[in-house]
């Protein structure tokens, strides 16, 4: 292969290395894996509840790859299996955590699975009662700024809970003050087993539209070097306070909503 053609094939993938896309792959198949093993296990009544997070991946191995595990702060939903796999949470804590066992690290089996926690990488659980983390999140990133840190907060949610008023609420206060947070929108078009037309008027990338200072996205979140190209961008801009963003990522969701849903 020329220099040329390799960079050309560089360029398409967005400055992924060889050894990137790999690491992306393993960390997708780990996450698919994982989904397949609780799901049997929850069968074998080893457990009591299971959400799923197949044909989310991309764009989750994306936005993490983009930033710091550990120093940033991270509010993933119950669907962000492959966010905290990414950040460096082991497979095995998350298992301890899916079997309530009294050595997981996140609550000590206090938690529901799925819930993810790390102290140490900054993973803030979540309530059962999602939307809730929205608030959570500009709450930490006003912290951050009055500190004069340059960290960035994510936070994640599917589109059906941007029809809650927390979530207005938050892109409000983090579009005045232009706070670094990122609202990642998993938009897989269904709220539990409602689909998107019935659930929203409009699109979840329509309704965020007319916040002043407020960067606004929608990409492909099955497609990792789109993914990461927006991502790298859009937790730069977030991070040199050009303001708030929402990246609203079109994926799809392979298992029902969760292990109490026959869809």
């Amino acid at each position: 292969m020329s220099l040329k053609t390799q960079r050309k094939e560089e360029q398409a993938l967005a400055g992924l290395t060889r050894e990137q896309l790999l690491r992306s792959y393993r960390l997708m198949y780990m996450a698919r894996s994982l989904d397949d093993k609780m799901m049997a296990l929850l069968k074998q009544g080893r457990s009591v509840f299971h959400v799923g997070s197949s044909g989310h991946e991309a764009i989750q191995v994306a936005l993490a790859y983009a930033m710091n595990p550990g120093s940033d702060w991270f509010y993933p939903y119950y669907r962000d299996l492959t966010v905290c796999l990414s950040l460096g949470v082991d497979p095995r804590d998350i298992l301890l955590q899916f079997l309530s066992k009294k050595d997981d690290p996140a609550s000590g089996a206090r938690q529901m699975p799925m819930h993810f926690g790390d102290t140490n990488l900054r993973i803030v659980t979540q309530s059962s009662s999602t939307g809730t983390q929205y608030l959570q999140a500009v709450g930490t990133a006003l912290g951050s700024v009055r500190k004069g840190t340059d960290e960035v907060v994510m936070v994640s949610s599917g589109d059906g809970t941007t029809s809650q008023g927390d979530f207005h609420e938050a892109l409000n206060f983090a579009s005045r003050e232009k706070l670094p947070v990122i609202f990642l929108i998993e938009d897989n078009h269904y709220a539990i087993s409602v689909p998107v037309e019935q659930q929203t008027a409009g699109t979840a990338y329509d309704i965020v539209a007319g916040y002043q200072n407020l960067q606004r996205y929608r990409v492909d979140g099955t497609n990792i070097p789109e993914s990461y190209e927006l991502s790298r961008e859009v937790v730069q801009r977030t991070r040199e306070r050009e303001g708030p963003a929402v990246i609203v990522a079109d994926v799809v969701r392979l298992v029902p909503h969760s292990s109490s849903d026959d869809q």
